[in-house]
């Protein structure tokens, strides 16, 4: 017996120096090692980890590089770049630097290309036949059909806001949550869940806020929360019984794309389950994708205009300015005549950069020979990327970044327009921002014209505003409330 404890603290000894040596080695890269950053970074991805379940991983990649400058390495293999150059190199057209493998297993099993969503899929050839499906859905001709749809949601969203706003102070986060949703689910449905009617948070929308915590949390750490699948977290509850609740949501959207296929109302999803001939893709895919618009078009939407409002009323010459702008609007404004309206767009443009829904980094990965970014050797298989927040807050191309200033976009530069992906890098970018720029112009439009002399409520704070991010972007308060009296 004691040969046998002597034999296995042997090999646990053994096994435990190999792990260090490998540690260092990693730490100790002949090319990584150049890289400036937290010497404690170098051994171990521990810190970086703590920030994602705080929810602070954007505020501690953008805290680093005003330390240790535009390349930092954050991770034993991972590196932060807020460089254009190599921004420009990563994500141009025709990169070699596929998606990193955080992309996949966003959900249980969706390890490969062809078990998961077109966000997760790695291989650019197999992203772009996917792409196309989606392109087609969400061209702005087919979304501008869409259109009389979207506004009735916005008005009678609005309609609701200034009904409660004569009761006392309107939570006008839970109100845009609520319209994205019904909007979601109008395209992806082909009619809406009704929650603006409902006026209250439902089972959906609860489902959508805990999904993007529990995949910003599984992507980052998937070896906790694979061991807590049925263990209640809140606000998570049950991530099983989450999840089955997830699923169960996109295969209706199955249900509906094939009937609108037959001749009822059209959905994003109605070209990839044909009515006759053989479908683009399986149903269980089509349930993935529509499950992730879900989430997606929801939680994005909903953020970027609780931001939007948030500074316009903390800026009163902005608001004039808008105002007097929609005023010369006529009664019920088109997608044509609102993207004319240069100072509304300036806005728009300025709230995206300022407060990117999705603030955090688009991952990539080395091809297998490595590749020189600013300067540096990079090894293959290397993590590598350019987080949006930091890339929109960059002194060296936006002048006082912290500032909301729309009047920056009047003179737009080329660094200017290599440093804004709101919607993601070139090669990839968001396949329904289309619909998003017609859900956000009416609403905001709607909203100002009919909220004229709306002003942020005294809970409002810069404190009750900052943010935190798993995956998408959120107010520390989780609320933004504004007195309509």
């Amino acid at each position: 017996m004691d040969r046998l404890i002597q034999s296995a603290l042997a090999a646990l000894a053994l096994a435990t120096l190999v792990h260090l040596a490998q540690v260092i080695a990693r730490a100790y890269n002949s090319d990584l090692r150049r890289i400036p950053g937290p010497v404690l970074n170098r051994f171990t991805t521990l810190p970086l980890k703590l920030r994602v379940l705080s929810g602070r991983r954007t505020h501690y990649i953008h805290a680093l590089h005003k330390i240790y400058g535009p390349v930092v390495r954050i991770a034993p293999f991972e590196v932060s770049f807020s460089d254009m150059r190599a921004h420009r190199e990563i994500h141009k057209v025709g990169t070699q630097f596929i998606k990193a493998p955080w992309y996949q297993n966003q959900m249980p099993g969706q390890h490969s290309d062809e078990l998961t969503g077109v966000f997760g899929v790695r291989d650019p050839k197999k992203a772009i036949a996917r792409r196309k499906l989606f392109q087609m859905a969400g061209s702005l001709t087919t979304v501008l059909e869409w259109e009389p749809l979207i506004v009735d949601i916005i008005k009678q969203t609005v309609q609701e806001i200034k009904q409660e706003g004569r009761q006392g102070v309107v939570d006008l986060m839970k109100w845009w949550q609520l319209m994205a949703a019904d909007v979601v689910g109008t395209l992806a449905f082909g009619e809406p869940f009704r929650l603006v009617e409902k006026g209250q948070k439902s089972e959906f929308i609860e489902n959508v806020e805990a999904s993007t915590l529990y995949v910003g949390l599984r992507l980052e750490l998937p070896w906790i929360m694979n061991a807590f699948q049925y263990i209640p977290l809140p606000p998570v509850g049950r991530p099983a019984d989450m999840l089955k609740r997830y699923v169960s949501n996109g295969q209706k959207a199955v249900q509906n794309s094939k009937a609108a296929a037959k001749g009822g109302i059209k959905t994003l999803f109605s070209k990839m389950v044909p009515e006759e001939g053989e479908a683009p893709l399986p149903d269980f895919l089509v349930a993935i994708e529509s499950a992730n618009v879900i989430v997606a078009g929801t939680d994005t939407t909903a953020t970027l205009l609780t931001w939007l409002v948030y500074a316009v009323l903390k800026n009163p010459s902005v608001k004039r300015r808008l105002l007097d702008e929609l005023d010369s609007c006529p009664q019920a404004p088109d997608w044509e005549i609102l993207q004319a309206q240069t100072y509304m767009q300036n806005v728009i443009a300025e709230t995206l950069r300022w407060m990117p829904p999705i603030p955090g980094p688009l991952f990539r990965q080395t091809p297998a020979g490595g590749a020189v970014l600013a300067g540096y050797a990079i090894p293959g298989e290397t993590v590598v990327e350019t987080q949006a927040y930091t890339m929109h807050h960059n002194p060296d191309v936006w002048e006082d970044p912290d500032n909301f200033n729309p009047d920056r976009w009047n003179h737009v530069t080329q660094e200017m327009k290599d440093s804004f992906f709101p919607f993601g890098g070139n090669a990839r970018t968001c396949v329904g921002q289309n619909i998003a720029r017609l859900e956000i112009v009416h609403a905001v439009s709607t909203f100002f014209r009919e909220c004229p002399d709306a002003k942020l409520a005294d809970s409002v704070t810069s404190e009750s505003m900052d943010f935190i991010d798993y995956f998408a972007i959120k107010p520390v308060g989780g609320k933004l409330e504004i007195d309509l009296t």
